[in-house]
């Protein structure tokens, strides 16, 4: 029942909000981008470079979000929400109430597909924002740029969130599946400079895609494939992960 999945979904946010590393990323969703802005309104008296990077305030905070801080937040709420609770038998918990396994999966996942979408968004909003208390020049072209970049950021970033949640069922210890997953990363990130054509399959590498929808510089047929390519990776990963949830002994 739709009842039962609400309510799991409605706990495990619940229990992300709860956490103090949650409260302090959403905090540092707002305060970078303040900060952001009254370094490069610093530089902006002085440089021209300076004024030409205030005008991209809203693309510079999505670059240092989606290529660094969001992913090792997601990382970190994987683990919590799955090896943690495996590891302190809190999971029990989950599965003696009314739901199935599938649903109860199905919540985990949902609460981190909304945290990344309230992360983007309060980005896009402190960004905005700061830009224009810093006399910054919002367009009406760029407002709609950065609400579809910041829009398209959100499949890459559910893939990375679900590759994690993959690896993370890996393990019964919290610091060893953060580990691991640090560095398929960072090891994901720099195998393109040794094989430039890993790039193209990697999930990894499409942490900037957002780049690719603003401009229209792209031919629509390669925005298509690296959609699907960016769902056939969620698809996967997400009954990869299903099929180890439900096969776990608790």
């Amino acid at each position: 029942m739709m009842g039962s999945l609400t309510a799991s979904w409605l706990n495990e946010m619940e229990k992300l909000w709860m956490r103090r590393r949650t409260k302090a990323f959403l905090l540092s969703t707002v305060l970078l981008p303040a900060l952001g802005a009254a370094a490069l309104s610093s530089l902006q008296s002085g440089t021209a470079i300076g004024f030409g990077l205030g005008s991209d305030l809203p693309m510079l905070m999505l670059g240092l979000f989606t290529t660094l801080l969001l992913p090792l937040f997601l990382f970190m709420a994987a683990v919590d929400s799955f090896t943690g609770e495996f590891a302190s038998r809190t999971i029990k918990l989950v599965l003696t109430r009314p739901i199935s396994r599938s649903k109860a999966f199905a919540s985990k996942v949902l609460a981190l597909a909304v945290l990344i979408a309230v992360s983007l968004g309060a980005v896009w909003l402190a960004s905005a924002a700061a830009e224009l208390l810093s006399g910054g020049g919002l367009t009406g072209s760029g407002l709609i740029d950065g609400v579809v970049a910041y829009a398209s950021a959100f499949l890459p970033m559910l893939a990375v969130a679900l590759m994690s949640v993959l690896l993370a069922q890996r393990f019964h210890n919290s610091a060893g599946a953060l580990g691991l997953i640090v560095l398929v990363y960072v090891l994901a990130k720099l195998l393109p400079f040794l094989f430039p054509s890993a790039a193209v399959w990697s999930v990894y590498s499409y942490t900037n895609w957002y780049s690719l929808w603003i401009g229209g510089g792209v031919p629509s047929g390669k925005l298509l494939n690296t959609t699907l390519l960016l769902f056939s990776y969620c698809v996967m990963a997400y009954m990869g992960g299903l099929m180890q949830f439900e096969r776990k002994r608790f």
